[in-house]
Protein backbone atom coordinates (compact mmCIF):
# COMPACT_ATOMS: atom_id res chain seq x y z
CA UNK A 1 0.00 0.00 0.00
CA UNK A 2 1.10 3.40 -1.03
CA UNK A 3 -0.11 6.69 0.73
CA UNK A 4 0.12 9.73 0.42
CA UNK A 5 0.22 12.58 3.11
CA UNK A 6 -0.98 15.97 2.26
CA UNK A 7 -1.75 18.99 5.38
CA UNK A 8 -0.79 22.95 5.35
CA UNK A 9 -0.90 24.46 8.20
CA UNK A 10 -1.48 22.28 11.82
CA UNK A 11 -0.88 23.41 15.31
CA UNK A 12 1.72 22.17 17.69
CA UNK A 13 -0.99 19.70 19.16
CA UNK A 14 -1.76 18.07 16.34
CA UNK A 15 1.93 16.73 16.15
CA UNK A 16 1.10 13.57 18.64
CA UNK A 17 -1.42 12.82 15.05
CA UNK A 18 0.83 12.78 13.18
CA UNK A 19 3.24 10.89 15.21
CA UNK A 20 0.43 7.81 15.79
CA UNK A 21 -0.13 7.90 11.50
CA UNK A 22 2.94 7.31 11.04
CA UNK A 23 3.47 4.62 13.44
CA UNK A 24 0.75 2.50 12.14
CA UNK A 25 0.99 3.04 8.52
CA UNK A 26 4.38 1.77 9.26
CA UNK A 27 3.10 -1.41 11.30
CA UNK A 28 0.97 -1.48 8.12
CA UNK A 29 4.52 -1.60 5.94
CA UNK A 30 2.77 1.31 3.80
CA UNK A 31 5.18 3.18 1.88
CA UNK A 32 4.18 6.78 2.75
CA UNK A 33 4.88 9.69 0.76
CA UNK A 34 4.16 13.70 1.58
CA UNK A 35 3.22 16.72 -0.13
CA UNK A 36 7.05 18.27 -0.01
CA UNK A 37 5.99 21.60 1.34
CA UNK A 38 3.65 20.10 3.95
CA UNK A 39 6.91 17.88 5.10
CA UNK A 40 9.27 21.57 4.66
CA UNK A 41 6.57 23.00 7.61
CA UNK A 42 6.50 20.04 9.92
CA UNK A 43 10.33 20.31 9.77
CA UNK A 44 10.93 24.71 10.22
CA UNK A 45 7.70 25.21 12.00
CA UNK A 46 8.35 22.02 14.74
CA UNK A 47 11.88 20.32 13.87
CA UNK A 48 9.34 17.11 13.33
CA UNK A 49 10.60 15.36 10.73
CA UNK A 50 8.83 11.91 10.22
CA UNK A 51 10.70 9.30 7.85
CA UNK A 52 8.71 9.64 4.85
CA UNK A 53 9.60 7.68 2.04
CA UNK A 54 9.39 10.59 -0.58
CA UNK A 55 8.30 13.88 -1.28
CA UNK A 56 5.34 14.77 -4.19
CA UNK A 57 4.84 18.39 -5.53
CA UNK A 58 2.42 20.09 -7.29
CA UNK A 59 0.91 17.62 -9.61
CA UNK A 60 -1.51 14.83 -9.88
CA UNK A 61 -1.31 11.83 -8.55
CA UNK A 62 -2.12 8.72 -10.40
CA UNK A 63 -4.16 5.84 -8.84
CA UNK A 64 -1.34 3.38 -10.19
CA UNK A 65 0.60 4.92 -8.33
CA UNK A 66 -1.08 5.73 -4.83
CA UNK A 67 -3.66 4.02 -3.68
CA UNK A 68 -5.28 6.63 -0.65
CA UNK A 69 -4.83 10.26 -0.24
CA UNK A 70 -4.72 11.17 3.11
CA UNK A 71 -5.72 15.19 4.05
CA UNK A 72 -4.28 16.21 7.52
CA UNK A 73 -6.26 19.18 8.77
CA UNK A 74 -10.10 20.44 8.81
CA UNK A 75 -12.54 20.92 5.57
CA UNK A 76 -10.09 23.68 3.87
CA UNK A 77 -7.51 21.53 3.84
CA UNK A 78 -9.68 18.56 2.23
CA UNK A 79 -10.86 20.69 -0.69
CA UNK A 80 -7.11 21.85 -0.92
CA UNK A 81 -6.21 18.35 -1.48
CA UNK A 82 -8.97 17.62 -4.04
CA UNK A 83 -6.70 19.42 -6.91
CA UNK A 84 -4.14 16.46 -5.78
CA UNK A 85 -6.49 13.44 -6.73
CA UNK A 86 -9.01 14.12 -8.78
CA UNK A 87 -8.07 13.98 -12.29
CA UNK A 88 -6.98 10.71 -11.80
CA UNK A 89 -9.41 9.06 -9.19
CA UNK A 90 -7.44 9.01 -6.22
CA UNK A 91 -9.24 8.27 -3.03
CA UNK A 92 -9.27 11.13 -0.07
CA UNK A 93 -9.79 10.01 3.03
CA UNK A 94 -9.61 13.37 5.89
CA UNK A 95 -8.41 13.58 9.20
CA UNK A 96 -9.84 16.02 11.10
CA UNK A 97 -7.27 18.17 13.01
CA UNK A 98 -9.51 21.10 12.20
CA UNK A 99 -13.24 22.43 13.60
CA UNK A 100 -15.74 21.16 11.84
CA UNK A 101 -14.97 18.49 10.30
CA UNK A 102 -17.54 17.59 7.85
CA UNK A 103 -15.58 16.27 5.26
CA UNK A 104 -12.61 15.45 7.27
CA UNK A 105 -14.70 13.23 9.28
CA UNK A 106 -12.37 10.79 10.90
CA UNK A 107 -11.31 11.83 14.63
CA UNK A 108 -7.63 11.88 15.76
CA UNK A 109 -8.96 9.04 18.22
CA UNK A 110 -9.88 6.54 15.31
CA UNK A 111 -6.31 6.84 13.19
CA UNK A 112 -5.56 3.60 14.23
CA UNK A 113 -8.78 2.02 12.80
CA UNK A 114 -8.50 3.93 9.66
CA UNK A 115 -5.12 2.33 8.79
CA UNK A 116 -6.01 -1.04 9.54
CA UNK A 117 -9.42 -0.65 7.51
CA UNK A 118 -7.27 0.89 4.62
CA UNK A 119 -4.84 -1.77 5.01
CA UNK A 120 -7.43 -4.90 5.03
CA UNK A 121 -9.79 -3.05 2.11
CA UNK A 122 -12.74 -2.87 4.20
CA UNK A 123 -13.75 0.43 3.47
CA UNK A 124 -16.36 1.84 0.70
CA UNK A 125 -15.58 4.75 -2.14
CA UNK A 126 -18.21 7.53 -2.13
CA UNK A 127 -18.42 9.06 -5.56
CA UNK A 128 -19.43 12.67 -5.27
CA UNK A 129 -20.34 14.63 -8.09
CA UNK A 130 -17.73 18.08 -9.00
CA UNK A 131 -18.98 20.96 -11.04
CA UNK A 132 -17.20 21.78 -14.29
CA UNK A 133 -16.85 25.56 -14.83
CA UNK A 134 -15.81 27.60 -18.35
CA UNK A 135 -15.25 31.12 -18.40
CA UNK A 136 -16.22 32.42 -22.61
CA UNK A 137 -16.36 28.99 -22.98
CA UNK A 138 -12.86 27.60 -21.85
CA UNK A 139 -11.44 25.87 -18.86
CA UNK A 140 -9.85 28.90 -16.65
CA UNK A 141 -6.77 27.07 -15.29
CA UNK A 142 -7.11 26.85 -11.01
CA UNK A 143 -10.66 27.70 -11.53
CA UNK A 144 -12.39 25.39 -13.65
CA UNK A 145 -14.01 22.74 -11.13
CA UNK A 146 -15.63 22.79 -7.86
CA UNK A 147 -16.09 20.01 -5.14
CA UNK A 148 -18.85 22.43 -2.79
CA UNK A 149 -19.67 25.65 -4.75
CA UNK A 150 -18.77 28.73 -7.77
CA UNK A 151 -19.99 31.60 -6.82
CA UNK A 152 -20.63 34.78 -7.52
CA UNK A 153 -20.38 38.09 -5.50
CA UNK A 154 -20.08 41.80 -5.93
CA UNK A 155 -16.92 43.15 -5.59
CA UNK A 156 -18.00 46.57 -3.93
CA UNK A 157 -19.90 46.64 -0.58
CA UNK A 158 -22.79 48.79 -1.68
CA UNK A 159 -24.64 48.02 -5.07
CA UNK A 160 -26.47 45.05 -5.63
CA UNK A 161 -25.84 42.34 -9.21
CA UNK A 162 -27.23 41.33 -11.89
CA UNK A 163 -26.80 38.24 -12.55
CA UNK A 164 -28.72 36.63 -15.65
CA UNK A 165 -29.05 33.10 -15.63
CA UNK A 166 -30.03 30.45 -18.27
CA UNK A 167 -30.41 26.81 -17.85
CA UNK A 168 -29.96 24.77 -21.24
CA UNK A 169 -30.02 28.01 -23.23
CA UNK A 170 -33.58 29.53 -21.79
CA UNK A 171 -33.45 31.88 -19.59
CA UNK A 172 -34.31 31.04 -15.81
CA UNK A 173 -34.42 34.66 -13.93
CA UNK A 174 -32.17 37.68 -13.22
CA UNK A 175 -30.83 37.64 -9.96
CA UNK A 176 -30.91 40.84 -8.15
CA UNK A 177 -28.94 39.89 -5.43
CA UNK A 178 -25.18 40.12 -3.56
CA UNK A 179 -24.10 37.13 -5.78
CA UNK A 180 -25.23 33.35 -6.37
CA UNK A 181 -24.31 30.19 -5.06
CA UNK A 182 -24.30 26.92 -7.30
CA UNK A 183 -23.23 24.43 -5.30
CA UNK A 184 -23.16 20.29 -5.37
CA UNK A 185 -24.86 18.31 -3.07
CA UNK A 186 -21.85 18.31 -1.27
CA UNK A 187 -21.78 21.45 -0.78
CA UNK A 188 -25.17 22.03 0.51
CA UNK A 189 -23.88 22.08 4.10
CA UNK A 190 -21.24 24.83 3.37
CA UNK A 191 -21.75 28.20 2.38
CA UNK A 192 -25.02 27.43 0.21
CA UNK A 193 -27.01 26.15 3.80
CA UNK A 194 -25.39 29.34 5.76
CA UNK A 195 -27.37 31.72 2.66
CA UNK A 196 -31.05 29.33 3.45
CA UNK A 197 -29.89 26.38 0.78
CA UNK A 198 -31.62 23.07 1.38
CA UNK A 199 -29.75 20.06 2.75
CA UNK A 200 -29.46 17.45 -0.35
CA UNK A 201 -27.83 14.40 0.42
CA UNK A 202 -24.25 13.59 -1.74
CA UNK A 203 -26.57 10.58 -2.90
CA UNK A 204 -28.94 12.98 -4.97
CA UNK A 205 -27.60 14.12 -8.48
CA UNK A 206 -28.77 17.76 -8.16
CA UNK A 207 -27.34 21.49 -8.88
CA UNK A 208 -28.34 23.83 -6.52
CA UNK A 209 -28.93 27.75 -7.10
CA UNK A 210 -28.73 29.77 -3.79
CA UNK A 211 -29.16 33.69 -4.17
CA UNK A 212 -26.90 35.40 -1.71
CA UNK A 213 -29.28 38.28 -0.62
CA UNK A 214 -31.57 38.60 -3.04
CA UNK A 215 -33.78 42.02 -3.16
CA UNK A 216 -36.66 40.05 -4.55
CA UNK A 217 -38.39 38.32 -1.44
CA UNK A 218 -39.85 35.83 -3.72
CA UNK A 219 -36.16 34.57 -4.91
CA UNK A 220 -35.53 31.21 -3.42
CA UNK A 221 -33.22 28.42 -4.17
CA UNK A 222 -33.64 26.24 -6.78
CA UNK A 223 -32.39 22.85 -6.75
CA UNK A 224 -31.52 21.67 -11.04
CA UNK A 225 -31.19 18.08 -12.02
CA UNK A 226 -27.48 17.49 -12.32
CA UNK A 227 -27.18 17.20 -16.02
CA UNK A 228 -28.11 20.66 -17.11
CA UNK A 229 -26.23 23.17 -18.06
CA UNK A 230 -26.21 26.90 -16.46
CA UNK A 231 -25.08 29.93 -18.18
CA UNK A 232 -24.54 33.14 -16.31
CA UNK A 233 -24.00 36.39 -17.17
CA UNK A 234 -23.48 39.13 -14.65
CA UNK A 235 -24.08 42.81 -14.62
CA UNK A 236 -22.56 45.51 -12.10
CA UNK A 237 -22.13 49.31 -11.81
CA UNK A 238 -18.40 48.73 -10.99
CA UNK A 239 -17.56 46.57 -13.91
CA UNK A 240 -16.34 43.47 -11.97
CA UNK A 241 -17.63 40.99 -9.45
CA UNK A 242 -15.76 38.25 -7.20
CA UNK A 243 -15.50 34.68 -9.11
CA UNK A 244 -14.93 32.11 -6.48
CA UNK A 245 -14.69 27.79 -7.02
CA UNK A 246 -14.64 26.26 -3.23
CA UNK A 247 -11.28 28.38 -1.61
CA UNK A 248 -10.20 29.82 -4.86
CA UNK A 249 -10.99 33.24 -5.40
CA UNK A 250 -10.43 35.92 -7.87
CA UNK A 251 -11.68 39.21 -9.61
CA UNK A 252 -13.47 39.48 -12.72
CA UNK A 253 -14.64 41.58 -15.04
CA UNK A 254 -18.65 41.69 -16.38
CA UNK A 255 -18.33 41.13 -19.66
CA UNK A 256 -16.97 37.38 -19.22
CA UNK A 257 -19.85 34.69 -19.66
CA UNK A 258 -19.32 31.43 -17.20
CA UNK A 259 -21.15 28.22 -18.08
CA UNK A 260 -21.35 25.56 -15.71
CA UNK A 261 -21.93 21.76 -15.56
CA UNK A 262 -21.64 18.51 -13.91
CA UNK A 263 -18.04 17.48 -14.48
CA UNK A 264 -17.08 14.21 -16.65
CA UNK A 265 -15.52 13.12 -13.88
CA UNK A 266 -16.54 12.11 -9.75
CA UNK A 267 -14.26 12.21 -6.68
CA UNK A 268 -13.81 9.49 -4.75
CA UNK A 269 -13.52 9.69 -1.31
CA UNK A 270 -13.31 6.82 1.26
CA UNK A 271 -15.78 5.96 3.51
CA UNK A 272 -14.85 3.71 6.58
CA UNK A 273 -17.16 1.54 8.93
CA UNK A 274 -18.79 3.68 11.79
CA UNK A 275 -19.16 6.75 9.31
CA UNK A 276 -22.23 7.50 8.41
CA UNK A 277 -23.50 10.50 6.20
CA UNK A 278 -26.79 11.25 8.19
CA UNK A 279 -24.42 10.73 11.42
CA UNK A 280 -22.04 13.51 10.54
CA UNK A 281 -25.34 15.47 9.88
CA UNK A 282 -26.89 15.17 13.06
CA UNK A 283 -23.38 15.48 15.81
CA UNK A 284 -21.40 17.99 13.95
CA UNK A 285 -24.18 20.46 11.76
CA UNK A 286 -26.50 19.72 15.42
CA UNK A 287 -29.26 19.14 12.48
CA UNK A 288 -32.76 18.31 14.24
CA UNK A 289 -31.40 19.24 17.90
CA UNK A 290 -34.17 19.87 20.49
CA UNK A 291 -32.97 18.91 23.95
CA UNK A 292 -36.58 17.72 24.29
CA UNK A 293 -36.04 14.62 22.51
CA UNK A 294 -32.26 13.71 23.62
CA UNK A 295 -33.53 10.75 25.92
CA UNK A 296 -35.41 9.46 22.99
CA UNK A 297 -32.18 9.67 20.43
CA UNK A 298 -30.35 8.39 23.03
CA UNK A 299 -31.97 5.37 23.52
CA UNK A 300 -33.01 5.23 19.61
CA UNK A 301 -29.33 5.09 19.29
CA UNK A 302 -28.81 1.76 21.72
Amino acid sequence: MRVAIYGKYISYETLPAISSLMEHLKACEAEVICEANFAAFLYQSYQCSPPFDGFFGRRFLHSEEVSVLLSIGGDGTFLDAVDYAREYGVPILGINCGRLGFLANVRTDEIKEAVSCLSSGQYELEQREVLSVEVDGMPLKGFDYALNEVGIQKATTSSLLNIHAYVNGVYLTTYWADGLIIATPTGSTAYSLSGGGPIVSPACHNIILTPICPHNLSMRPLVLPADVELELKVESRSGKFVFSTDSRVQEMEDEHVLTVRQHATRLNIVKIPGHCYYDTLRNKLKWGKDERNERLEAEIEK
